[in-house]
């Protein structure tokens, strides 16, 4: 329920003022960084359960298979900031976790906090290249084939919370399965597109 909370006032943001989150991002950035400082500890609470940067994820993975048209439009605008704000709000579930993990010394014990450190090192460089000043140094083609990572992000943090094996096991299972189906469809439909003009 809360997850299905976070994902809708996202999303609702997102369509009603993409303008001025595009254009006061790093204010916003700055202020969730913040956020992510203080709520840095391992009590649990929706940041560092991971809740809030799984929301923010969720809405980045359907904006690139929503069908074209004015929400696929606005949501685009501020795909890059949605993108950026999981992963400065992923640093509270990371770190109180890791710092447990490591505590314990069970960090390579358990197979959940190993997809977790995989799938946080493969957002680092699309966290850093999602920041306009970054991408600049990239042509287009460079930074759309390194932003492919992101479906291996998408994969590991599944697989992530698929071996957690909790009460909401089958709604990561509809939540995830749902976006692998639509994207599929859409690869398949543009390569079939292709095949045809070559033909």
């Amino acid at each position: 329920m809360i997850l299905l909370i976070l994902v809708s006032l996202i999303l609702i943001i997102s369509l009603l003022i993409p303008k001025q989150i595009h254009k006061y991002n790093y204010y916003i950035y700055a202020v969730a960084f913040i956020v992510s400082l203080v709520t840095v500890n391992e009590e649990a609470n929706i940041f560092s359960l991971g809740f809030v940067p799984l929301s923010f994820f969720v809405v980045v993975m359907y904006t690139g298979v929503f069908e074209r048209g004015k929400i696929r439009k606005r949501l685009m605008m501020v795909r890059a900031e949605n993108a950026v704000l999981g992963s400065i709000f992923l640093i509270p579930h990371a770190y109180g976790f890791l710092e447990f993990l490591i505590d314990e010394g069970k960090l390579l014990t358990n197979i959940v906090p190993v997809l977790g450190l995989f799938s946080l090192i493969a957002i680092v460089p699309l966290f850093l290249t999602s920041f306009r000043f970054i991408r600049k140094q990239y042509s287009y083609k460079e930074w759309k084939k390194l932003h492919e990572i992101a479906y291996l992000v998408y994969l590991l943090l599944f697989l992530h919370l698929l071996f957690l094996n909790n009460s909401r096991l089958l709604s990561y299972v509809i939540i995830f399965g749902v976006f692998f189906t639509l994207k599929i469809y859409d690869k398949s439909k543009i390569y079939l597109k292709n095949k045809t003009k070559i033909e």
